[in-house]
């Protein structure tokens, strides 16, 4: 098999970026609580302030084809800082894999296994993650169609079972609260779920150096707003009369969203931890190996997935004593948590870029 062959398409890329948003339905729940009857229109101001974030994404993407956010560090800040910035980026994913990870043990055993211990739901969700991702990372984006039209499917499903108990005239008065809170609304939206599609930096190399790989991240992020909106008016009734098949479509979304995070994770620890230029002597045959190992680690499974998803399991029982915890940090620390790692690393990084390239071409001309 030639290892330059392409594993995915743009399409499976942009369907698995809709399904591994649409998955947070548990940890944006936060949003209502803080701008009550306003909190649809928290999706489309929260949009507006991820196109930003995203055409960061966009543009390091472009200027570094067929690189992962792991590799495109070391490119801008050398071997050393390079690699001090990509461990916060890896503390960022692992963290997303743990919260994700209780939301969805919580869910369970609060609302559909009551009598089952939290870690045995967690050890069990974790083999399934495990498992998701030794089978390849390309089979399961090859499946992110099949899994967008169930997910779709099921929360126009859930609306419109919900419909009758929307009364429109509760929405009024429109925007009548403080305006910091529709600040904190919009910056909840933007980091939690939209922004956290900074994961896919790492999936993007299997696209090849000749595809697009913002355009599936933005168009995802466009389409997300309608949908978010619809459950934020549903949202209460979708957690209290949650039937059994949709639980389990819920389960199955965050099974794929938690797969993602620890791959990005495991395979960012694999790059990290490589050492080309020490194990072999001839920089060109390093070059050519380590590419070849680079390639073929994107399409198996990185060497770290089991230590990656143990590490998973302890942080996620003890990242926080209780749900009540878990809800006041989600709605007061987390946005802006989230958007250290997802808006101004990644501007640092661009700027970063810009300043050396623009350092270099002023070189050039002298």
């Amino acid at each position: 098999m030639n290892p330059e062959m392409k594993k995915i398409s743009w399409k499976e890329l942009m369907f698995a970026v809709f399904c591994f948003m649409h998955s947070t339905i548990l940890r944006s729940g936060f949003i209502i609580s803080g701008t009550r009857n306003d909190s649809w229109a928290m999706a489309f101001t929260g949009l507006l302030f991820t196109l930003p974030m995203v055409a960061i994404y966009a543009v390091l993407l472009r200027k570094f084809p067929g690189k992962s956010l792991i590799e495109i560090d070391d490119i801008i800040f050398g071997p050393v800082l390079g690699k001090i910035v990509s461990a916060l980026y890896l503390f960022f994913f692992v963290s997303l894999a743990a919260l994700n990870t209780r939301d969805l043990g919580n869910f369970v055993v609060g609302y559909m296994m009551l009598e089952t211990p939290l870690a045995a739901v967690i050890f069990i969700f974790l083999i399934g993650c495990v498992y998701t991702i030794r089978k390849g990372i390309e089979n399961l984006m090859n499946l992110s169609t099949f899994l967008f039209i169930i997910s779709v499917g099921a929360l126009a499903v859930n609306c419109v079972l919900v419909l009758r108990y929307i009364q429109p005239e509760f929405l009024k008065p429109f925007f009548r609260l403080e305006p910091l809170k529709y600040v904190q609304g919009t910056v909840s939206v933007a980091a939690v779920p939209m922004g956290e599609v900074l994961a896919f930096t790492m999936v993007t190399p299997l696209l090849g150096k000749d595809k697009k790989a913002a355009k599936p991240l933005l168009l995802s992020i466009v389409s997300l707003p309608a949908f978010e909106s619809m459950r934020y008016v549903s949202l209460e009734y979708t957690l209290t009369r949650m039937e059994s098949i949709y639980a389990v479509i819920l389960v199955i979304l965050y099974l794929f969203k938690v797969s993602i995070l620890i791959y990005a994770f495991a395979l960012g620890l694999t790059q990290m931890l490589s050492r080309k230029s020490q194990l072999y002597p001839n920089p060109d045959n390093a070059n050519r190996l380590y590419e070849r190992e680079r390639l073929l680690s994107l399409r198996g499974y990185p060497p770290f997935l089991l230590i990656s998803a143990a590490f998973v399991f302890f942080y996620s029982l003890f990242v926080f004593e209780s749900i009540m915890e878990n809800m006041d940090w989600g709605a007061t620390t987390a946005p802006f948590f989230s958007l250290t790692f997802e808006l101004l690393l990644p501007a640092v990084s661009l700027l970063a870029a810009s300043l050396r390239k623009a350092g270099g071409a002023r070189e050039v001309k002298a």
